[in-house]
């Protein structure tokens, strides 16, 4: 794994882990563990909220990861501000680029206020996932965290996507689409079809059991460089979060 933004990799493994990792298979067999472990809690602790929100995302990753990576529940603005990050190479037809750490929040905001226009959101459900994706708030554990935003999110809006009908590749290329072209609806497309309807959260366990590609935005060619870089800056054009509909 070549990514270490705190610069210390030979010495506390990935990311600062727990267990000092530095593995890979090791690293996400373990990452993996820690979110099994905790996603009934993540899960409840969602449906207790009255109100989703920027905190409330924040709180997740931490329920989910904060006994595998300490700084779990803080964002890439509180702990690597002066990095941007990306995925892949300008020759990559999925280079993805997200966010800048300073509107991680804005964007974060802006997908969770489309998800509260039930009918939009039950029609371009990929709109929002999409935006909450590009947000890549964390420098680890996104997949996972977001899904399971978005499946409250969703649960609340009276739907939810049938996974284990999809297929990595499928979703990650839909999904890299989306991030580089919000308006054309690439993720909207793949997901439409394995819209279902769902009653109860106990059906859950079973539909998180079938999703593939959580960590696919995480630990594939993850790159990243400062923001003082210039050519950094090239990277960023057409990446900008969109204004809020009002």
């Amino acid at each position: 794994m070549s990514f270490d933004p705190f610069n210390d990799f030979a010495t506390a493994g990935y990311l600062q882990n727990t267990l000092k990792l530095k593995d890979p298979t090791e690293v996400k067999e373990s990452e993996h563990l820690s979110f099994e472990l905790s996603v009934e809690d993540a899960l409840a602790f969602l449906a207790s909220q009255d109100q989703i929100s920027y905190a409330t995302v924040l709180k997740v990753h931490e329920i989910l990861f904060s006994d595998f990576y300490p700084w779990a529940g803080k964002d890439r603005n509180q702990l690597t501000p002066h990095l941007a990050v990306f995925k892949g190479s300008r020759d990559d037809p999925y280079f993805t680029v997200f966010e800048y750490p300073h509107s991680i929040q804005l964007a974060v905001d802006y997908a969770l206020k489309m998800a509260l226009n039930v009918e939009r959101f039950c029609k371009q459900p990929g709109a929002v996932l999409g935006q909450l994706a590009f947000a890549h708030p964390f420098l680890d554990g996104n997949g996972r965290t977001l899904l399971l935003v978005f499946m409250e999110l969703s649960y609340r809006a009276g739907f939810s996507i049938d996974w284990s009908r999809t297929t990595k590749d499928g979703y990650l290329a839909a999904l890299s689409d989306e991030i580089r072209e919000p308006s054309k609806g690439h993720l909207d497309s793949y997901l439409q079809p394995y819209i279902i309807n769902i009653d109860h959260r106990d059906q859950w366990p079973t539909i998180i059991g079938g999703i593939k590609g959580l960590d696919g935005l995480d630990k594939e060619a993850i790159c990243y460089g400062s923001l003082d870089d210039p050519l950094i800056h090239q990277n960023y054009k057409g990446y900008q979060s969109q204004p809020l509909d009002e």
